[in-house]
């Protein structure tokens, strides 16, 4: 968020603690007054590493995946009641509550008293937990709503009836949805084509038989 206090490469931390010590001084304030409004900060270092050496190590695969793989899975086999709970809790539940304990735990009676789908809040946790790693676009194609998802506008943030209504004025020419949110980009199509790659031309001269993928001939 804009003002937000955080650190990178070049100015790192200092003792990691944050406003209470030194880290204070080295902190850069937040900007997010360009572009969609958000800033992103996953897998940046907040410590000082030498150039030509990465602040963290490329993750493969990561055991927040694999827990939400699970998930999903036993949701879509048609689990249901305690044994989804159950499921849950050893799965979802550790990526969700992990970071903040307070967040209620995702079960079927929080999903019923607060009228919500299942389906959807688990998906919508694959969504948080693995922002920019990637994996969205095949998730919307696998799911058969990419579709419906693709071709909305790209979106920033809410600026109509917010404090970036007066405090980035220069927002104001910029083209809004009905919400007030800004569109980065608009006119996006998607077509049933979309769904699969086509297959590289060269391999498909080095073997005639392979044809091509639907739409794409």
């Amino acid at each position: 968020a804009h003002g937000t206090k955080y650190w990178d490469n070049d100015k790192p931390r200092i003792d990691w603690k944050g406003m209470e010590g030194e880290d204070a001084t080295n902190a850069i304030t937040c900007n997010v007054f360009q572009g969609s409004g958000y800033q992103n900060q996953k897998w940046g270092t907040e410590r000082k590493v030498a150039d030509t050496f990465e602040g963290y190590d490329f993750p493969i695969i990561r055991y927040a995946e694999v827990l939400l793989n699970y998930a999903e899975a036993m949701y879509e086999l048609g689990t249901t009641g305690k044994a989804l709970d159950d499921a849950l809790n050893i799965s979802l539940n550790l990526v969700r509550l992990r970071v903040n304990p307070d967040m209620p735990k995702l079960t079927t009676s929080f999903v019923s008293e607060n009228n919500l789908d299942m389906r959807e809040e688990i998906r919508r946790e694959r969504t948080i937990e693995l922002y920019n790693e990637g994996f969205r676009i095949d998730d919307l194609k696998r799911w058969n709503t990419a579709i419906v998802e693709m071709p909305k506008p790209i979106l920033g943030v809410k600026w109509t009836g917010t404090d970036f209504a007066t405090s980035w004025a220069g927002a104001s020419t910029m083209a809004k949805d009905s919400e007030g949110c800004l569109i980065l980009e608009g006119g996006r199509r998607w077509g049933s084509k979309n769904d699969l790659y086509p297959l590289p031309v060269d391999q498909c001269q080095l073997n005639p038989n392979l044809g091509q993928n639907p739409g794409w001939q």
